[in-house]
């Protein structure tokens, strides 16, 4: 009985979560009393009732963009994750426009670590659902399927990738040669006013300053530019490594997710990815729990 009630449960959520509109849940077959079949059907179907022809639901917060957020919601309970969102891309894909705006959502929901639903393994398994597609138009594929190979680099969980950087004093170092217990690297730019906004935060950032002060933080600072003379004019905050990517390697050989700066990683004590391409509030999130 409970295991019906927590599916119940489920279901007024999404339904009481909208506005004016609400979205078109499937009814769910008293004949499926599982909690995890009922989670399924759910997902399988959950799109049964909307129409990826009708244009009107671009912009349609409380129909599209509340029931794309819901969709995601119910999915830790989903088994057949991959073919729930095999179902999806194939509705949204015969409409380029439809196509172009969940896809935006999904990214929006799934990718932006500030998103109440992040979880960049969701994401994953929808960009490689929607580049298995043989309709996909070649242009599509190369988008998707790019946004895809570097999601799946320095996922959480696994060991950074070593790169080498360049200190002021001539001297080399790599990532795998800093022993700490945490290691945040800073990806920016000297010549980035966000940038330099976000070293400001950090500076100001209090559980972020005491795991500083306290030696078990380093702070990597590497402008990803290269050599540049704006670098070279533009010391890093007292106490961080101040290098840079002198070959620009990173960039060149797509060692990390870069998608805008700064972009920041934190590490453990044995280079593993904690935090991927967020911004400092995340990291101050992090050490106030931890």
């Amino acid at each position: 009985m409970k295991r019906l009630l927590f599916i119940a449960t489920i279901l007024s959520f999404c339904a009481s979560a909208m506005g004016e509109d609400v979205f078109p849940l499937p009814s769910v077959p008293d004949t499926i009393t599982s909690r995890t079949q009922r989670a399924n059907y759910l997902a399988l179907h959950y799109w049964d009732n909307i129409n990826f022809n009708d244009t009107t639901l671009i912009g349609n917060e409380d129909i599209s963009e509340q029931g794309f957020c819901n969709f995601i919601s119910i999915m830790p309970y989903v088994t057949q994750q991959r073919e729930a969102f095999d179902i999806f891309v194939q509705g949204i894909t015969g409409n380029s426009k439809i196509q172009s705006y969940f896809m935006s959502i999904a990214q929006k929901y799934l990718a932006e670590p500030q998103s109440p639903v992040f979880n960049e393994s969701l994401y994953i398994t929808l960009l490689e659902s929607i580049t298995s597609l043989d309709t996909l138009s070649l242009s599509d594929y190369e988008r998707y399927n790019f946004i895809l190979q570097m999601e799946k680099k320095n996922q959480i969980g696994s060991i950074a990738c070593d790169f080498e950087y360049l200190l002021r004093d001539g001297t080399y170092g790599h990532l795998y040669d800093i022993d700490s217990s945490y290691t945040l690297i800073f990806f920016g730019d000297p010549d980035c006013d966000i940038c330099n906004k976000a070293k400001e935060q950090l500076l100001s950032s209090l559980y972020t300053h005491l795991k500083f002060i306290g030696g078990y933080l380093t702070i990597l600072s590497v402008c990803v530019e290269g050599k540049t003379s704006k670098w070279q004019e533009t010391p890093a905050p007292e106490g961080w490594i101040d290098a840079c990517d002198e070959k620009c390697a990173i960039y060149e050989h797509l060692l990390y997710d870069i998608p805008g700066l700064p972009s920041l990683y934190l590490l453990d004590k044995e280079h593993r990815v904690i935090l991927r391409d967020v911004h400092v509030d995340a990291v101050e999130r992090y050490f106030s729990r931890n």
